[in-house]
């Protein structure tokens, strides 16, 4: 039998009488795009393609560092390579919780003054 457990409140979860929520989670570097400016022939367009191209290189090269130390975590950890995003089995409870706040930040506390 396979047993569930919730990830974020570690209590046992059981499929067969209560709901399990399932959360995934998927990060990955989001493209920047840079606004075009009009410059009109002030532009050197050779350096500005050469600062394109490193950008982009760098961007590569940052993400191959990224999977690859990703991939060592997960051998590390003894997770398999081909998971796809991360998952957290979660209860209702927890899941409740999740779904109102799923950054976990604090909320502020509005005070009331008076008008005087």
């Amino acid at each position: 039998m396979i047993h569930y457990t919730c990830d974020r409140c570690k209590r046992t979860i059981d499929p067969e009488t209560e709901p399990r929520f399932v959360v995934e989670i998927d990060v990955r570097m989001a493209n920047v795009v840079e606004p075009n400016s009009d410059q009109g022939d002030d532009l050197d367009q050779l350096a500005e393609l050469h600062d394109q191209l490193q950008r982009e290189l760098n961007a590569e090269i940052g993400m191959c560092l990224h999977d690859t130390l990703d991939e060592i975590d997960d051998v590390l950890c003894g997770r398999d390579l081909d998971d796809g995003p991360e998952q957290y089995d979660l209860c209702e409870q927890c899941y409740e919780a999740f779904a109102s706040n799923p950054l976990g930040r604090e909320t502020t506390v509005g005070y009331g003054f008076s008008n005087n």
